[in-house]
Order: C-alpha cells, then structure tokens, then sequence
C-alpha cells in the first residue's frame, strides 16, 4: 500500500467532521478526529457548538446523502423519537401575504436537536474500525515538513504538547477555525474573507406537552423576517422526547427577550401560533441567546498556494445565517464532494488539495447566494441593484406562494436543495411570480 495516504486527522467533531470521517474511513488505514470539547457520554449541547441550544433544520437533500453514509440513519433517530413529517401537509409557515393550506408534498422531513443528531452520528462514526475519536485536545498548529507539505497537527492535552502525524488534515473546526493563522505561519498570504452580517439574533427554548395533552395539527412553524419591514419572527418544531424546541428571531436591533415571562410576551407579538401552544407547556430549558448570524467565506480556493495534505470544508470555509437551515445540508454536500475526489485518484496517490477547495468554493456558491441575498436588504447602505432585483423576485415570490400550490411545491424543493434555481424559471411558474398575488385573494387560515 502506498504510504502517502494511510492516516487522516480530522479536527472537529462537529457534523461536518463527522460526516468528513465516515468517508475518510473507505480510503485510509487510520483516521483521527480532534475535538477541543469533552464530549458527553448522553446527547447533550457541547461547550463549543452554542448554536446547539437553537432550532436545527436538515434539508430534504441533506437528509438523503447522510442516509446514504449511515443507512437506517433516519430510522435510529425515529426510534430515538425523532418525528418524520411531510412539509407541505404539516409545516405552519406565516409568511407575510398569508399562510399555505396544507399541501400534501411527499417531501418526508426529519425534526430533531442537534445534540441528538451529533450523539446519534458520533456512535456511527466511532464504530468504524479505522477511526479513533480524542477529545479534550486541542489542536495548536499545523505539522509541516515543509511550507509546501503538511504532515499532521500539533497538539495540546492540558500542559502537555505533542503532535499527530497524517498523510492528510481535514480542518471541520468550524467558526472557530485557525486555519487562516496556521497558513499565515507557512508564508502564505491572508486568504480574502468575505462577510454579511444582517444582525438578526436568536433566543431559544424547550417545552414538553404534558402526559395525554392534545398537540396542535403543525409540527412546524416557520415565521420568516424580512427586511425592512418584518423584524420578528420564528421557527419552532417538535422534536424528540415529545418536545417543542422554539427559536424566537429578531433583527433591526429588535430586542431579544432573557426571561420566562419575555419569552411568552415576545411570542404574543407574532401572528404565528407559537404563543397560544407554549402558554400552557412546561419549559425545559432556560433561555438560551445566539447572535453569531454572520455569513462569512473564506476565499481559500483563490489562494496560488496551497499547501499538499490538508483541505478545509464546512464552517470552517464557508458559514451562514443559520436561519436558512442551510449548514448541515452544504456540509454534507461537501463531504459528497470529497468522496468524490477520493474516489476518482488514480491508484491512491494523494487528494490534490488546491482543487478540492476550488471544487468546495461552487458547491457553496448558491446557498451563499440564496443566505445573503435577503441579508443585504438589512444594511443601512442600500444594496447594488443586483441584490435588489433578486430580492424584488424573492419577496414577489414568497408573497404569491400562500395562493399557489404549485408553486409553493416548486419553492419547497428549491429550499430543500433536491430542485435547484431553475426550477421556478419554468415559464408558467415565472409568469404566476411576476403577476404576483391575484387581486382579492383571500389571507390562508392560520393552522391551530
């Protein structure tokens, strides 16, 4: 076996590292993964992944690809009490013309924490006979044998330093990433980043129903912002263990609530139904606070260097608003990605590393377009008269969606990624968005 390509280092244990290493795993002898939290036995939020408190969304797309790596994924969350609903017939969405009757999709979606899903895929992960998990350590540096080549990472267990040797670094560290600073450190130049920041915070929370209470018709709620004009909003799903996990949004400055009691009120001011189903819940959690929206890109494909051994993917390239739900999905689009490329080496000479970051750099491209977009429309600035036209579309198209089936189904898959853009160019779907509304249309009922 050629000994270029025999161990893998995987720093984090994030979604995106995980998934990272159950493909590493069919192409190298040993992968390592590198996680800084002490990782709980049980499913439980971790220290360094606080947006694990806050409501998390897998796409349809994404749902599929890990099924793929983890064949009976979505049955194991099920039998952890993880609900699977169809989106069009369940999902409450209060957009700002209306809200869309139920409209049977055959789009099945998985609802679920974020710590479960960790907890579930971590168990998968670790299972496999090439990979070893090591938490609690932190990694400080790259191993290099020259500033061309990287040769594993250094690291450090409380006082003690010591380094790990690899025939290939997967930074999946996400937001937290020091790659920058690493490459830095090689002589490299400083890799353009480019960021949004709408500013939209979060504040979260759990409840449960008690024994033998009638549950409402939705399993989900989604009430977007929009810019200028709809500064609050939500997205509240049940979850497992007969949960209701409710994320409370804001931007423009709109204050968050901290307390029990500005939960409830804060949820009073929606035209969601959230409010009417948790004044009567058990709260499970306190209130948790989240304002690190931020997209940010890191143009690691422009770089004319690139060191041989490493690539970096998930949010530690490319991150969103996690309003979107996007992450997960693009993470694993990603991971797909890397397959791929591993999958398509000549023999098993070593991945080429500039051209996965190249490669990784389009495979974001449209859901770094689809996030930004709307967020550009909260700068004081103004936009460039691009973004406006592309959010002229998308407000025109959101707000003909509530008296529209068809193209309420053409949005759905477009969201959840198994239909691209195109889809709602099709010119009788093009034609009812630039029309808008009809004139009189009724609002949608609200489902209770």
């Amino acid at each position: 076996m050629d000994t270029d390509v025999r161990r893998a280092v995987v720093i984090g244990a994030g979604v995106a590292g995980l998934a990272a290493a159950r493909v590493l795993a069919d192409s190298f002898e040993a992968v390592t993964v590198i996680e800084r939290d002490t990782l709980p036995s049980a499913f439980a939020p971790r220290a360094g992944a606080p947006q694990g408190h806050h409501v998390h969304g897998l796409l349809a797309l994404g749902a599929e690809v890990f099924e793929g790596y983890f064949p009976g994924l979505r049955a194991e969350l099920e039998q952890a009490g993880a609900p699977v609903w169809d989106w069009g017939e369940r999902l409450c969405a209060v957009l700002p013309k209306g809200t869309p009757p139920p409209t049977p999709m055959g789009m099945p979606i998985q609802t679920f924490s974020r710590p479960l899903l960790e907890h579930v895929l971590r168990q998968r992960v670790t299972a496999l006979e090439p990979v070893t998990l090591r938490d609690g350590l932190t990694v400080t540096g790259l191993r290099t044998a020259a500033p061309g080549k990287v040769t594993g990472v250094r690291v450090k267990d409380g006082d003690a330093e010591d380094e790990i040797a690899a025939d290939l670094v997967v930074d999946a560290s996400g937001r937290s990433s020091h790659l920058t600073q690493w490459l830095a450190a090689l002589g490299l130049p400083s890799p353009r980043t480019t960021t949004v920041d709408a500013q939209i915070g979060y504040a979260s929370r759990t409840y449960t129903y008690p024994e033998g209470a009638a549950q409402p018709s939705w399993m989900g709620v989604l009430q977007p912002l929009r810019a200028p004009d709809f500064r609050k909003g939500c997205y509240a799903i049940q979850i497992e263990n007969n949960a209701l996990h409710v994320t409370l949004h804001g931007a423009g400055g709109t204050q968050l609530p901290h307390t029990d009691d500005d939960f409830l009120a804060y949820a009073t001011t929606l035209r969601s139904p959230v409010a009417d189903t948790i004044a009567s819940l058990t709260p499970t959690s306190a209130v948790r606070r989240y304002a690190r929206t931020v997209n940010r890109k890191i143009a690691y494909h422009r770089l004319s260097r690139w060191p041989d051994g490493l690539i970096a993917l998930g949010d530690a390239v490319c991150t969103f608003n996690p309003a979107y739900g996007q992450g997960m999905t693009v993470a694993a689009l990603e991971v797909r990605l890397l397959e791929q490329m591993l999958g398509n080496r000549r023999g098993r000479t070593p991945l080429d590393g500039r051209v996965f970051q190249k490669r990784l750099a389009r495979v974001t491209a449209s859901s770094w377009l689809m996030a930004t977009t709307p967020d550009r429309a909260w700068g004081k600035s103004g936009s460039a008269w691009p973004v406006q036209a592309g959010n002229w579309f998308m407000n025109r198209l959101i707000d003909t969606v509530p008296h529209d089936p068809q193209l309420y189904t053409a949005f759905s898959s477009v969201f959840h990624m198994i239909a691209g853009p195109q889809a709602l160019a099709a010119p009788r779907l093009l034609s009812r968005v630039l029309i808008g509304p009809r004139p009189g249309a009724s609002r949608s009922a609200i489902m209770s």
